[in-house]
C-alpha cells in the first residue's frame, strides 16, 4: 500500500505480475482505503472482448475525463501502424484538471497492436491531474525499454507483490497454522511467495497435513477442484462459457435461489470476483484456464446442452455476440433463424471470430429450415456482401427466391421479402447506374415504401472522396451517366429514406470542375452540400467539400481552401464508419501533392500500402491516383510503370475511368523521363481517347508541364487550348495560395535553393540559363520581401 501511494505522483503506473499475485486485490484495497478525498475512479477489467469492443470501452473511459479527446480517438480507430501517430497526438492533448484515477486491469487480455508502444504514448497523456494505472502480465525488458526510460511511469513488478518469508509466516499464523522452520522453507520453495499458490497450499495443508508438490495446474486440480462437490463442478463448468456473468445468469445454472447462488459465489471469492462497477462476476484467469481445459473434455452433447442454455440467457440479456456464438456451438441454428433479426443486428456481430460461423450457417442450413424462417434470410445474406462473398451471395439468390415462393406467409410479406432481396442484389450491380436503378425500382414496387436493409446513417461512397470517380465508367457517356443519376437517385431516396442525398448534384458539380467550368461547379457544389446535410449524409457532403477545396486551388482562394480543409478534417472526426476512416487521407493527400507538400501525404498512402485492410476494392483505385503522383514526384519511373498495369486492372473491375486516365498521364511522363517518346505518345493518345469525348480536361492541366511537348502530335488545337488555359488558371491559383504570387518556376527555384543547390545546378535541373535563374531570384526577392539566398534557405519569408 505504501508503494502504491506513488500512483498519485505519476502520469501512469504499470503493475506487472502474473495472475495470482494479487494486483487486482491490492489495487481495489488501495482505492477503497487510500482515496479519502474520493477522487473519481474509472476502471475496466478486460476479458474476452474483441479488439473493437475493447477500443470502444477505452474511448468510453477517456470520455469520462475528456469527451472531445475520446470522440477523436473513437473516430481515429483502433491502434495500428496508420493510426498510432494520430492516437499519440490526441492522447497528448487530453485535458484533466481534477485529480482522477483511470484503471485498466488485465490489460494483457486486450489484443492490442504494439501494446508497449501504446502504453508509452498513454504515459505521455496531457491530463495534468490524471493518473492512469495499468495492471498486466509482465512484458519482456526489450518491449518496454522506451517506456521505462520516459520518466513518466512508476513500475511495480512481481517482487512488490510476492510474500517474503516473514510475510508468509505471519499469513499462516493469522490463519491459525503456525509453520515450523522446515515447513516455511518448503512452502517458500514451492510458491516463491505467490499468494494464490500460498492460499491453495494452505488448503492442501489443512486437508492432508502436508504441502502439495508440483506447479499451479496440479495445485488447482488436487486441492481446489478436488475439494468441490459434483454440483459445484457442474455449476462452474456451465457458467465458465461467459467471460463475465450476472447473478441471475449464475442462478439459472446453479439451480439454487438467488441467495444460495450468491453464497456459492462468495465461497469462491478468491477465484471469482464481483465487479461492483458493472454488477457482474469475473473468474480468475487461473480458474478460467483450468475450466476451459475441462470443458473441452466434456462429451459433445453435454457441451451443446450448456451452450444452448447460455444462448437463451445471452439472448434474454440482449447480448447478440454471445447469442450467436452459443447457439452456433450448440448446433441450435433454428434458434438463430427464429430471432427477430435485422441487417443491423447481424452486421454488428461480424468480426474475425463470428465470420466463419455466419458463412457456415448460410452454407449448411437445410432448405426446410429456411422455409420455416424466411424473414431471416435476407439479413443473413446481407452479411455475405459485407464479407466480400459476392459469388456466394449470387449462389444463395436462387435458394432465397425459392424459399420465399414456398413459405406460408401472406402475399404482402412475400413481396416485402422479394423487395429487400432486390435491394440487396442491387449492390452487385455497382457501378452500373441503370442496372442498379432497375433493381431499386422493382424493390420499391414490391415494398411499396422504404426498405429495412439500408441504414441511412451508413456511408454511401464506400469511403471515396469523389462521386464522379465512382460512377464515370464509360468513355463518351459522361453526360448520359449524369442524366441517369438525375433520373435514378429519387427512386433510391424513397427506398432508403434519403440515403446518399445529393450524390447526383455532386457528380454533376465534379463534371463541371473537370471541364474547367468552375462557376457552375461551385454553385452546384454548395447546393449539394446543403442538400446532403439536410438528410445528414456526411459522406456526400465530404465529396462536396473536397470539390470546393479543388475549386479553391483554381481560384487562388486561400481562405476557401483553408476552410474546406478544416471542414474535411472536422467531418472526418464526426464520421465513425470504418469505410470512411481513410477518406480524409485520400482528399488531403490529393490536395497536398498539388500544393507541393508531399510530406503531408499520409505515410501509408505515400508508401503505397493500399490494401483491403484500409480500403474496400471500390475505393482502392482512387488511392492509386495519389500514390502514382507520389512516385512521379520522387522520379521512381520504373516502379511507376511497373504498377501501372496493376492499377489499370483493378480500375477496370467496375470500371473507374479517372484512375485509368491519371495512370496513363503519369506513364506518359515516366516514359519521357526514360527516353521513350514512342511509348509516351501511345499512352497520351490513350488518355486523350478516354477523356476528350467527355470534355474532361483537368487531369491533363494538372500534369501539363510533363505532357505539353507531346500534345501537338496527339490532339487537336481546340483541346490543347482548353488544357493550356486550365493549366494557367491552376498555376495562377496555386501561386496566389502558396507562393506570395510566385509562379511555378519560381517555386521550383525556391525548392532547389532549400535543397542547397547552386545557381548552376538549378539551371541544369530546370533546363535554363544561369542568367534566367538570377532573373527568377530577382522576382522572388521583390515578391517576398527577402533580400538574400540565406533567408530563403532558412524559410524566413
Amino acid at each position: 500500500m505504501e508503494r502504491l501511494e506513488n500512483i498519485k505522483s505519476y502520469p501512469m503506473t504499470l503493475l506487472e505480475a502474473d495472475s495470482g499475485f494479487g494486483k487486482s486485490t491490492s489495487l481495489q484495497h488501495f482505492f477503497d482505503t487510500r482515496n479519502p478525498e474520493a477522487y473519481p475512479l474509472y476502471q475496466h477489467e478486460f476479458h474476452s472482448e474483441t479488439p473493437a469492443e475493447a477500443w470502444k470501452i477505452f474511448c468510453g473511459l477517456i470520455a469520462a475525463v475528456d469527451k472531445e479527446s475520446a470522440e477523436r480517438l473513437s473516430v481515429i480507430g483502433m491502434p495500428d501502424e496508420d493510426t498510432m501517430p494520430e492516437i499519440a497526438q490526441t492522447i497528448q492533448g487530453i485535458s484533466c484538471d481534477r485529480e482522477t484515477f483511470l484503471l485498466l486491469d488485465n490489460f494483457q487480455l486486450w489484443e492490442l497492436y504494439r501494446p508497449c508502444e501504446f502504453l508509452t504514448y498513454l504515459s505521455s497523456h496531457g491530463g495534468e491531474k490524471l493518473h492512469i494505472v495499468v495492471a498486466t502480465h509482465p512484458y519482456v525488458k526489450e518491449e518496454r525499454g522506451g517506456l521505462i526510460r520516459s520518466g513518466l511511469l512508476y513500475l511495480l513488478q512481481e517482487e512488490a507483490f510476492a510474500f517474503s518469508k516473514e510475510d508468509t509466516d505471519a499469513y499462516y499464523r493469522e490463519a491459525g497454522l503456525p509453520l515450523t522452520g522446515v515447513q516455511l522453507e518448503e512452502v517458500m520453495r514451492l510458491t516463491d511467495g505467490w499468494v494464490m499458490a500460498l492460499y491453495i497450499q494452505m488448503d492442501a495443508f489443512v486437508r492432508a497435513g502436508k504441502f502439495e508438490q508440483g506447479g499451479m495446474t496440479a495445485l488447482m486440480q488436487k486441492t481446489f477442484w478436488g475439494g468441490l462437490s459434483e454440483d459445484e463442478k457442474d455449476f462452474l463448468l456451465e457458467v465458465s462459457i461467459f467471460p463475465t456473468f450476472t447473478l441471475s445468469q449464475a442462478q439459472a445454472f446453479s439451480g439454487l435461489t438467488m441467495e444460495g447462488t450468491e453464497n456459492r459465489l462468495r465461497e469462491k471469492r478468491f477465484f471469482i470476483r464481483y465487479d461492483r462497477e458493472n454488477s457482474c462476476y469475473t473468474m480468475h484467469t487461473q480458474l478460467q484456464k483450468m475450466l476451459e481445459e475441462k470443458f473441452a473434455l466434456l462429451p459433445e452433447e453435454r457441451q451443446k446442452e450448456i451452450y444452448l442454455k447460455g444462448g437463451g440467457l445471452a439472448e434474454k440479456a440482449g447480448d447478440r455476440m454471445n447469442t450467436l456464438r452459443f447457439y452456433y456451438r450448440a448446433g441450435a441454428w433454428e434458434r438463430l433463424y427464429a430471432m427477430p433479426l435485422t441487417s443491423y443486428d447481424i452486421a454488428d456481430t461480424i468480426d474475425e471470430t463470428t465470420t466463419p460461423m455466419i458463412l457456415d450457417i448460410m452454407e449448411h442450413t437445410t432448405h426446410e429450415m429456411k422455409v420455416r424462417y424466411p424473414k431471416s434470410l435476407v439479413p443473413l445474406a446481407f452479411t455475405l456482401f459485407f464479407l466480400g462473398q459476392n459469388e456466394e451471395l449470387l449462389r444463395q439468390k436462387d435458394d432465397i427466391e425459392s424459399v420465399i415462393a414456398e413459405c406460408s406467409v401472406s402475399k404482402e410479406e412475400k413481396n416485402a421479402m422479394r423487395g429487400e432481396l432486390e435491394l440487396l442484389l442491387s449492390f452487385l450491380e455497382y457501378n452500373r447506374i441503370d442496372a442498379m436503378s432497375g433493381r431499386h425500382r422493382r424493390a420499391l414496387k414490391l415494398l411499396g415504401g422504404p426498405a429495412t436493409l439500408i441504414n441511412s446513417k451508413s456511408t454511401w461512397t464506400f469511403g471515396s472522396p469523389s462521386v464522379l470517380y465512382m460512377y464515370w465508367r464509360e468513355s463518351g457517356k459522361l453526360n448520359e451517366e449524369l442524366e441517369q443519376m438525375d433520373e435514378c437517385m429519387p427512386y433510391y431516396y424513397r427506398l432508403s429514406r434519403g440515403h446518399g442525398t445529393g450524390a447526383e448534384l455532386i457528380m454533376r458539380a465534379e463534371a463541371h470542375l473537370h471541364r474547367g467550368e468552375s462557376d457552375d461547379a461551385e454553385i452546384l457544389c454548395h447546393r449539394a452540400i446543403f442538400t446532403a446535410d439536410s438528410k445528414r449524409q456526411n459522406s456526400i457532403a465530404q465529396c462536396g467539400v473536397f470539390t470546393l477545396a479543388r475549386l479553391a486551388l483554381l481560384h487562388g482562394d486561400r481562405e476557401l481552401l483553408e476552410d474546406s480543409l478544416a471542414t474535411l478534417r472536422d467531418r472526418s472526426y464526426r464520421n465513425t464508419e470504418d469505410l470512411c476512416r481513410y477518406t480524409y487521407d485520400l482528399a488531403n493527400g490529393y490536395l497536398s501533392l498539388l500544393l507541393g507538400k508531399p510530406e503531408e501525404v499520409a505515410p501509408w498512402l505515400a508508401e503505397g500500402k493500399i490494401d483491403d485492410r484500409r480500403l474496400v476494392i471500390m475505393s482502392q483505385p482512387f488511392a492509386h491516383i495519389i500514390y502514382g503522383r507520389v512516385l512521379l514526384e520522387k522520379k521512381e519511373y520504373k516502379k511507376l510503370l511497373g504498377m501501372g498495369g496493376y492499377v489499370m486492372g483493378i480500375s477496370s473491375i467496375f470500371p473507374n475511368l479517372l484512375p485509368q486516365l491519371y495512370m496513363k498521364i503519369y506513364m506518359v511522363q515516366a516514359y519521357m523521363a526514360l527516353g521513350k517518346p514512342k511509348e509516351a505518345k501511345e499512352n497520351l493518345r490513350d488518355a486523350l481517347a478516354i477523356a476528350l469525348s467527355d470534355r474532361v480536361f483537368l487531369p491533363f492541366a494538372e500534369n501539363y508541364e510533363g505532357i505539353k511537348k507531346l500534345l501537338p502530335d496527339c490532339c487537336e488545337q481546340e483541346a490543347r487550348d482548353k488544357i493550356a488555359e486550365l493549366f494557367r488558371t491552376i498555376e495562377k491559383g496555386l501561386a496566389q495560395i502558396i507562393g506570395h504570387g510566385l509562379t511555378s518556376r519560381e517555386l521550383d527555384v525556391i525548392r532547389l535553393i532549400k535543397q542547397g543547390d547552386s545557381y548552376t545546378d538549378i539551371a541544369k535541373k530546370l533546363f535554363m540559363a544561369d542568367t534566367t535563374v538570377k532573373w527568377h531570384m530577382k522576382n522572388i526577392f521583390q515578391k517576398t520581401g527577402v533580400n538574400s539566398r540565406k533567408q530563403i534557405e532558412n524559410g524566413n519569408f
